[in-house]
C-alpha cells in the first residue's frame, strides 16, 4: 500500500480556470492522456514524465478510488532517466583504443563512443523518481511534495499538457486574497506598496549611521500630571563630564608577629642545709 513520505518540505501551488471534478471519469481520462511512457528498452539517453497512481506506478490504469485521499484528491508523478554511466564509458574506450594500438583523434572518438552507448544503453535501467502531490479541488490548491525546482519545472510543465492550465506558485498576496476577505480588505491589499529596507551590508545604499550613545535618562517626576493633560513629557539625558574613577581597594597586610624571646627563670632558692 502506497503512503505518503513523511518527512520533506512542499510548495503550494494555484491554477485559475476549471478542471474536471476528480470524481468524474473525465479527469482519469485527462490522466491517461499523459500516462508515463516507460524508457526500459530505449537505445539513447533521455528523460519520461507521466501520471501514475499509487496503487500502480506503471501508468496502466486510472481510476477515481486510486486518486481518492478524503479530502483532497492524490496524484502521483513518476519521472525516470537513462544515463550512461561514465565509468562504463570509460572502461570500453580504453579497450577499444588498446585493441587498436593507438590513441584514436577527437572525431573516431566521439564515433566510437555513440556506438558504445547505442550497446550499452538498452542494458541500463533508468533511475526512477516518484513525486507525490495532494490537489484541493474546490480550493484551486495543489501541494506539491517536492522542493527542487527541476521537480517543480516538470510538475507544472505536466498539469499543464493535461488540463492547459498554468500552475502559479504561492506568494503571500495570493495567500492572503484565497482566505475569503471581504472586498475593502482586498482593495487594500491593493494599495500596498513594498517596503525597501536599507542595505547595511555595503553596495551603493548609504551605510547606516551610527546613533550617539547618550546616558540614561533622567527620572521624569511629573509623568502622571502631563499625561493626564494629553502632553508627552520631555525626557532630557544627562551626560557625565568625567567618567568617575573607581579607587582600587588597597588591602592591608597582616602584622607579622614577632617571636617573644622567654625571660631566664630564677629558681628560687630552697631551704638551707644544716651545717652550711
Amino acid at each position: 500500500m502506497a503512503v505518503l513520505k513523511r518527512s520533506g518540505g512542499f510548495v503550494a501551488l494555484f491554477w485559475q480556470g476549471k478542471i474536471p471534478d476528480p470524481r468524474e471519469e473525465a479527469f482519469c481520462e485527462a490522466l491517461a492522456e499523459r500516462r508515463f511512457r516507460t524508457i526500459e528498452n530505449a537505445a539513447s539517453e533521455e528523460t519520461s514524465v507521466g501520471w501514475v497512481t499509487p496503487a500502480l506506478p506503471t501508468g496502466d490504469e486510472f481510476t477515481p478510488e486510486d486518486l481518492d485521499a478524503g479530502a483532497a484528491t492524490w496524484l502521483r508523478m513518476r519521472i525516470d532517466k537513462k544515463v550512461l554511466p561514465k565509468k562504463w564509458l570509460a572502461v570500453h574506450l580504453e579497450s577499444e583504443e588498446r585493441a587498436r594500438g593507438k590513441k584514436l583523434p577527437p572525431r573516431e572518438r566521439r564515433e566510437l563512443k555513440q556506438d558504445i552507448g547505442e550497446k550499452l544503453l538498452p542494458r541500463v535501467l533508468p533511475t526512477i523518481n516518484l513525486v507525490d502531490a495532494l490537489m484541493f479541488h474546490e480550493r484551486k490548491t495543489i501541494l506539491l511534495f517536492g522542493t527542487s525546482n527541476a521537480v517543480i519545472e516538470a510538475f507544472g510543465k505536466l498539469f499543464f499538457e493535461t488540463f492547459a492550465l498554468p500552475l502559479d506558485r504561492a506568494n503571500p498576496y495570493q495567500c492572503a486574497t484565497r482566505l475569503g476577505l471581504d472586498r475593502d480588505l482586498v482593495a487594500g491589499l491593493d494599495r500596498l506598496q513594498p517596503i525597501r529596507w536599507p542595505d547595511v551590508t555595503g553596495g551603493d545604499q548609504p551605510a547606516r549611521r551610527e546613533l550617539p550613545s547618550v546616558a540614561p535618562a533622567a527620572p521624569v517626576t511629573e509623568m502622571p500630571a502631563a499625561a493626564e493633560a494629553g502632553v508627552e513629557p520631555e525626557v532630557v539625558p544627562f551626560e557625565l563630564d568625567e567618567e568617575p574613577q573607581l579607587e582600587e581597594p588597597q588591602l592591608e597586610e597582616p602584622q607579622r608577629e614577632e617571636p617573644r624571646q622567654e625571660e631566664p627563670q630564677q629558681q628560687e632558692p630552697g631551704p638551707e642545709e644544716p651545717g652550711q
